[in-house]
């Protein structure tokens, strides 16, 4: 995209030039330049003209518990080893001090590193704690591997993420509840700590997905394993209580830096995903992060341009997208862009006939099933709310992950009876779609008890076929062949079936109020060419984080199959399908920022002329 006029040319020529001597990065939103004062081109601290294009360091796709979290730490709050010892892993203990402990200007590549350092290590005669001049973000690639190595756990295998997670939650997969072994400093603090100029771009409120989901609906993860940095979940809602009580005694300044007196709040346990959300968008506002989002926006496009002449100062990236509510578009140029958009934004289809041509009655979302549960119980009388009317047309739940599960408990809480249809063999429903229904099932078949009886009792229910369960018909190993409307002659009233193949072949129908299809979700790459197909591990399947996750760099979350340098994924993109492994992929992409704009400064420097 060519300037608009000679001035603007020799301004961003002014501004290239500043950027190459500044001891600092700086990103400039280049048409600010131009226009700057004027106050009525500017809403929210961004140009909203068709034609402005915004200059930033970073993009992050996504607004939920990834974008956070990463905007976090691009905003200069970095991550720091406190020096206690590991509970359960002797040697990752030993790494963690020898590492930290023996950082030198070798991370820096500058001169002030030793002065950093100078002063960390009088900071840890103080604390007590160890703090090598950056933390962990200034790790470098070789530090992050030996600092990995060894480690067992969740989280797809992802060893930054395991290491993150070690970290954070210590011991909490043998049922303990230890203390985080981070220290987060911010820049305020620490001058030295570098502040990404970046943006996060997301449909809606900050948390993302979160903000959409039935608010009622207890999490599958303990609530510690929620949190994002700095603020544990559990902290936030005792803040939260004592800010609505007016308490003095509780001040925010307690809740952040005694992570110690954790046992005064409440034991981790499952909590409603409305407390979750509203979690996620206060920790924006709590941390300064909300200068740094853009929410109510859809991108469009992002794609890598390495031709034009704005591209030289490296800004390889073009993303792109609309304002929902007013429609105008935006653009931005960025040196780096991270996909960020989880993998929940459309679900899955069986693809038989009639599953998209009767929206009135087939759903494929668990919110909207919740809607039409309720409009039948009204269609019924208030006054049978809780009786067992087994005369009642069914609802048809297929599927048998966790948000089947929901549907099924839905329905009988209100009296309605269950139609469940589940894969019982392999070559159900095509392989694809039987392999993620087999690791549903899996997961709910050996769900603890004693944490998820709700679940377990689905479970039951599926193994038992219904016979002990009132207003429950299980379906094991029938397959879905289509689902039907017919309008009767007598009285016009309509008849919805519903046609099954059994496992020995034969058809059967039945007459149904509902159906919905829950078999899982899948992310909305729309915005990538070819909807991200050959960016996966397969590269002729579509991206799915469980079995096709995008292919990137396991220290630094660059996508391996990107055009251009610059392409990152992180969380359920990745393969790190939990909120608490989303911290070593923000990690990674930190620290390759900082590790290689420190390259490219350097290789700047020593081209610039000696004089004399």
């Amino acid at each position: 995209m060519g300037y608009d006029s000679v001035d603007e040319q020799q301004e961003n020529r002014r501004i290239e030039q500043t950027e190459q001597h500044s001891n600092r990065p700086m990103s400039v939103n280049r048409s600010e330049s131009v226009y700057i004062g004027d106050a009525k081109k500017m809403q929210n601290g961004f140009k909203i003209d068709d034609n402005d294009v915004i200059y930033k360091d970073v993009v992050i796709i996504g607004n939920g518990p990834s974008g956070i979290c990463l905007s976090y730490m691009l905003a200069g709050n970095w991550p720091y080893y406190t020096g206690e010892p590991h509970p359960g892993d002797d040697m990752l203990t030993a790494r963690l001090r020898f590492c930290t402990t023996n950082t030198g200007s070798e991370d820096r590549g500058d001169a002030h590193s030793d002065d950093v350092v100078a002063k960390n290590r009088r900071h840890c005669g103080k604390s007590g704690r160890i703090q090598g001049g950056g933390g962990l973000a200034r790790s470098t690639r070789c530090k992050l591997e030996c600092l990995s190595s060894g480690i067992e756990g969740r989280g797809g295998g992802r060893p930054l993420a395991l290491l993150m997670d070690h970290l954070q939650h210590p011991c909490v997969d043998a049922g303990l509840d230890v203390a985080s072994l981070l220290d987060w400093r911010s820049a305020d603090e620490y001058p030295e700590h570098r502040v990404v100029d970046h943006v996060v771009l997301g449909k809606g409120q900050p948390g993302g997905a979160w903000q959409s989901m039935d608010p009622n609906v207890l999490t599958i993860s303990l609530s510690r394993w929620m949190s994002l940095p700095d603020l544990d979940l559990r902290h936030w809602e005792k803040l939260i209580e004592a800010e609505q009580i007016q308490e003095p005694v509780l001040t925010t300044a307690n809740i952040y830096t005694r992570p110690e007196e954790l046992s005064v709040c409440k034991a981790s346990s499952r909590i409603s995903v409305g407390t979750v959300a509203a979690y996620y968008k206060d920790y924006v506002r709590r941390k300064g992060l909300k200068q740094y989002f853009r929410c109510g926006t859809t991108v469009t496009s992002v794609r890598s341009d390495s031709d034009s002449p704005e591209s030289k100062g490296g800004y390889n990236w073009i993303v792109d997208g609309y304002e929902n509510k007013s429609g105008k578009r935006f653009r931005y140029r960025c040196k780096r862009a991270v996909l960020a958009t989880g993998t929940t934004d459309l679900s899955n289809h069986l693809g038989i006939p009639g599953e998209d041509t009767h929206p009135e009655w087939v759903t494929h979302d668990l919110n909207d099933l919740e809607t039409r549960l309720g409009r039948l119980v009204s269609e019924r009388g208030e006054t049978d709310v809780g009786s067992t009317d087994e005369q009642m047309l069914p609802v048809l739940v297929v599927g048998a992950g966790l948000s089947a599960a929901d549907a099924i408990m839905a329905a009988r809480f209100r009296g309605i009876p269950v139609l469940h249809a589940f894969r019982n063999s392999s070559n159900e429903w095509g392989k694809e779609t039987a392999e993620r229904i087999t690791i549903s099932y899996d997961r709910l078949q050996w769900l603890p008890n004693s944490i998820y009886p709700e679940y377990h009792k689905v479970y039951e229910m599926m193994a038992d076929g219904g016979t002990n369960y009132p207003l429950y018909k299980s379906l094991p190993g029938y397959t879905l062949v289509s689902l039907c409307e017919n309008r009767e002659d007598e009285n016009m009233n309509t008849r919805r079936t519903v046609t099954f193949s059994a496992p020995d072949g034969q058809l059967h129908m039945f007459e149904v109020s509902v159906a919905a299809i829950l078999i899982g979700y899948k992310p909305d790459l729309s915005y990538l060419e070819g909807n991200g197909i050959g960016l996966g591990k397969l590269a002729d399947k579509p991206i799915d984080s469980k079995s096709n996750p995008i292919e990137i760099d396991d220290f630094t979350y660059e996508v391996i199959k990107a055009p251009t340098k610059g392409l990152y994924a992180l969380g359920p993109l990745a393969g790190n399908n939990f909120v608490r492994f989303v911290l070593g992929g923000a990690l990674g992409i930190l620290a390759h920022i900082l590790c290689t704009t420190t390259s490219e400064r350097s290789v700047s420097r020593s081209r610039e002329p000696i004089v004399s």
